[in-house]
């Protein structure tokens, strides 16, 4: 006797799961609907007074400071009238991928790394101000710092050492620019460049943050001695549950002039909202209280407004 394998085959093999029910809220206490089985009724997440967010937590932080002395660009020197000077840090490049710099898997210990820094790149915004504090312009330039050979001119075993390295708590692991060699360990920056790449993004992992300044300028000599701190912070992306009391409404921008058609009479009213409410967290909308809409009674009442 033969068996037909064809016929015992089931027609989908693969198992489907269900979300299990969590807490109650108004709408699941009512006779009316029964959500027991159906998620898409009452949400396992959501609730009336609370929402679950993803919040970028910080789980070790430290800071380093560097100091060196600098040539000033030209394009600063040949500004006239320049009193002072405010540096922004705008990007560091730490060469993890030439070799330089690197984070480091400690053997004993797993739960951290070491970040060896040496060899970094700077990359800065001066905006050159005037005895009364008015901004003359704003000039780019790049500045090394931790330069690996001691006999660099900027080099100082106590305020720009040719290394600096640091230990931090990484429980969930870093971030990594390439999955080569088993993955290459980077650290991101947050700064305020605008391109491909891992800057101005907040990421989980080890990443960075800078500030700068200039703490004693001879524009006389062309000199100035820019002072560096550099924080360190290991990141990673954590559930909570928040209460609630409301959505946030944007402010709207008005024209001066007064409205003179429809088009004018929209375009200074009340921005547009959605009509839907979801879970009913806000006060009811704008635009479900329209005069050509027959009243109905709201299944998910929310809490009137203050």
């Amino acid at each position: 006797m033969s068996i037909n394998r064809r016929s015992c085959k089931k027609e989908n093999q693969g198992l489907f799961f269900q979300r299990p029910l969590a807490g109650s809220c108004p709408v699941c206490d009512t006779d009316a609907i029964d959500p027991a089985s159906d998620a898409c009724i009452c949400p396992p997440l959501g609730e009336p007074n609370n929402l679950t967010i993803v919040a970028p937590v910080v789980f070790d932080e430290c800071g380093i400071n560097l100091c060196q002395v600098i040539e000033l660009p030209e394009s600063i020197l040949a500004q006239e009238n320049v009193d002072t000077i405010e540096l922004k840090v705008i990007d560091i490049d730490f060469n993890i991928c030439d070799g330089s710099s690197s984070v480091q898997t400690l053997t004993r210990r797993p739960n951290c790394v070491r970040v060896f820094l040496t060899d970094i790149t700077i990359s800065l915004v001066a905006r050159l101000l005037d005895i009364n504090c008015r901004v003359l312009d704003e000039v780019c330039f790049e500045v090394d710092f931790l330069p690996s050979d001691d006999q660099d001119p900027g080099f100082d075993p106590q305020t720009n050492p040719t290394s600096i390295s640091v230990d931090l708590y990484t429980p969930y692991g870093v971030s990594y620019c390439s999955l080569e060699n088993c993955g290459e360990a980077t650290i991101n920056f947050l700064g305020f460049i605008e391109e491909d790449g891992r800057n101005n993004d907040l990421r989980q992992g080890i990443g960075a943050q800078a500030l700068a300044k200039i703490v004693n300028l001879d524009l006389e000599s062309g000199l100035a001695a820019v002072g560096l701190t550099i924080y360190f912070k290991v990141i990673y992306f954590v559930q909570y549950k928040i209460p609630h009391k409301g959505l946030c409404v944007p402010p709207k921008c008005l024209p001066a002039e007064e409205a003179a058609s429809a088009c004018i009479e929209f375009v200074e009213g009340d921005l547009l909202e959605q009509s839907i409410q979801p879970l009913e967290l806000c006060c009811p909308p704008k635009t479900i209280c329209s005069g050509r809409r027959k009243p109905v009674t709201d299944p998910t009442p929310a809490n009137p407004c203050d």
